[in-house]
Parts: C-alpha cells; structure tokens; sequence
C-alpha cells in the first residue's frame, strides 16, 4: 500500500501572502513542515502541490533548489489539484496537509497513518468537530474512492475550493472515521494556523520555544509551550489576541 503525503501550498495567500516562504527563526514554513514529514516518511511519498499561475513559480523554484518533490496544478479547482498530486504519485491514499499547518503534531499524523494502512476506510479526518486546533488538520482520503466522486465535487465550487468539505456535508459517502483529541482536550478549536500577520508574530515566538523539539512535538509538548505563551502574551479562549506591536 502506498500512502502519499501532499503538502497544498500557494504564494498568493490574501491575508499573509508568501506565507508558505516568510522566515520563521531563520526557516520558512514550507521547509519546516518538509523536514518533519520527511523524518517519518520516504521523500518518494511526500510532495508540495502548488499552482500553475505564475505567482508560484516561486514555490516550484524554491522545491526545486532543496530538492523537494513538487507538483503543480490548478490554482483554483484545489479538489482537483490534490487528486492530480495523488495520481502522479500512484498512490493508494492521499494525505492532505496544508500549508498553514506549522504545528500539526507528529504522534497525531503518524497514527493516522497506522488507521490508514488497514485499509477499512476511505475517509480518515481529525477536523470534524475540531476536537484538534485549527492548523493542526489531518485529512486521508483513499485516491480511487476520491476519485469517484469527482463529478459530484466539480458540480460544487464550494467542494472544488474546500477539498473534502463534501465528505463533511455527506457523511454516508464511504466508510469515515473521524479522529478525536481526547488526550488534551484543552486545545480543542484553539487557532494556531499560519493565517495572518499576528499568527506569524506568534508562530516565531512558538518556534523559539520549541526550538529542535519542533520536529516530534507531540500535544503535550505543544500544550506546555500555549501556556508558556499565554502567560506572557495573555492569549485569551480559543484565539490568539497579541498585545504587542504587531510586526507588518
């Protein structure tokens, strides 16, 4: 069986664009995420899919000069970019991780996986009723299953957009199984992705803390460093809210 792991990425991000490649503690995002799946995972199964418009060349020039797989595809029918990805790989089931997610755990991804590798589902998700933070999204859909229902998603621009938003709103489609955080659940629905300008002012603070452990931060570890920063930083329920200057 063969488990691909997509990496969908984009330059032109309207909140933070060139998010995927700002400088987070001397490393960008695409290169952090890169090298931590690329520590439990063969380089063959692992790809950043990126977009044909010309704002991306970008992403494709940067793959290209760390030897990073890249694939690129439609810029906005993402639904279909991440089934061309998973295709050109030849794979069974195909992760997908977004670009945003700095810190998704690697206990979490990989035991996913194990789910995964006994075949009996063709939708596995930790998204549903954000049990996880934002930003720390798994989602594992079997290719030829995906595939499938192509003609149902491309009907949608909402689907074509949000790649797996029509399993969500069809639960019946397929056997799912939805991945519940029991073992912290003080992070449930907390807003950790890379989204705006204060999420990257606390994503280097983050990063700072977690230093070398960043590569197999588990919830614990990740939880212990949220506290260390709501301490100093007064983050309040479950969003960050930055009360320093914040960098433009």
């Amino acid at each position: 069986m063969k488990i691909g792991t997509i990496i969908l990425c984009r330059y032109s991000s309207s909140r933070l664009p060139g998010k995927i490649l700002r400088d987070i503690q001397g490393n960008t995002p695409l290169s952090y995420l890169y090298g931590k799946f690329s520590r439990y995972i063969d380089s063959q199964d692992l790809l950043v899919a990126t977009s044909t418009d010309p704002s991306d060349d970008i992403i494709e020039a940067y793959c290209q000069s760390h030897g990073y797989n890249c694939f690129r595809g439609s810029l906005d029918n993402v639904s279909q970019r991440f089934l061309a990805a998973a295709q050109s790989m030849d794979c069974d089931y195909a992760i997908r991780i977004n670009g945003d997610a700095l810190f998704l755990d690697v206990p979490t991804y990989l035991e996913m996986i194990d789910m995964c590798r006994a075949g009996d589902f063709d939708f596995i998700s930790n998204v549903k009723g954000r049990s996880f933070p934002f930003g720390m999204s798994v989602e594992i859909v079997r290719t030829k299953f995906y595939e499938a229902l192509q003609e149902k998603i491309q009907d949608n621009p909402r689907y074509v957009e949000h790649v797996t938003l029509y399993l969500y709103e069809h639960p019946a489609e397929g056997k799912q199984f939805h991945h519940v955080n029991t073992s912290h659940p003080q992070l449930s629905g907390l807003q950790i992705a890379l989204d705006t300008p204060a999420d990257l002012v606390l994503a280097q603070q983050v990063m700072e803390k977690l230093g070398e452990d960043y590569y197999n931060c588990d919830l614990e570890r990740f939880q212990a460093t949220i506290e260390t920063i709501q301490a100093e930083y007064k983050l309040e329920g479950k969003t960050w809210n930055y009360h320093k200057d914040i960098a433009k």
